[in-house]
């Protein structure tokens, strides 16, 4: 009690009245107040940046978007194709008018708006104009593995196509399937290797 009376006493003797106690008490509550409603206005400010920010880089998205789609040739109709016509969009058509379409697992993917990666010259523009399952299983651009016959695979190549056949289905537009598919699913599944 005593170190309270040390502190407080002091305090309450500094003011001379109760007037100037209650005085002193206000102007602490409307400083509080003032410190309150300066922080709410400040909170509702960035706020409305962050809007404002997000509504200029989305619009900002959306004016790269259709520069991005203006390189492009316009999408691949829907519809099925056999192996002789999805041969015809690989993308290395000379005037790049054609959209570059690939298939995983007898479905057609148009992967057109990943042309630095499948396009001409791109890391995977082996797996255009055909079924390449067999490579996504495996993971490999090896000419061996550019083919459907996906019929004996080890379950961690199955888990690896059906990760490849998701993320295209996430990511690019279906166009149909391949009319006289080679894809031989996976039979019942090997081991992994150890």
């Amino acid at each position: 009690m005593s170190a309270a009376n040390g502190i407080l006493l002091p305090i309450a003797n500094y003011f001379s009245t109760t007037e100037e106690k209650v005085f002193h008490v206000i102007k602490c509550i409307l400083a509080l107040l003032f410190l309150i409603a300066c922080d709410r206005i400040l909170k509702a400010h960035e706020q409305n940046e962050g809007r404002r920010h997000k509504s200029r880089s989305k619009s900002k998205a959306e004016e790269e978007k259709e520069e991005e789609d203006a390189d492009f040739p316009n999408a691949q109709p829907k519809g099925d194709l056999t192996r002789k016509e999805l041969k015809q969009f690989d993308g290395n058509d000379a005037d790049r008018t054609k959209p570059i379409l690939l298939a995983c697992k007898g479905t057609i993917f148009d992967v057109s708006k990943g042309r630095d990666f499948y396009g001409p010259g791109g890391p995977y523009n082996c797996f255009c104009g055909r079924d390449a399952s067999l490579a996504f299983a495996k993971v490999s651009t090896a000419d061996e593995h550019l083919n459907a016959n996906c019929a004996n695979l080890f379950a961690m190549e199955v888990d690896a196509l059906n990760d490849w056949y998701r993320k295209f289905e996430e990511k690019y537009p279906v166009v149909g399937k391949v009319k006289d598919s080679d894809f031989k699913p996976p039979k019942k599944t090997k081991k992994t290797k150890k």
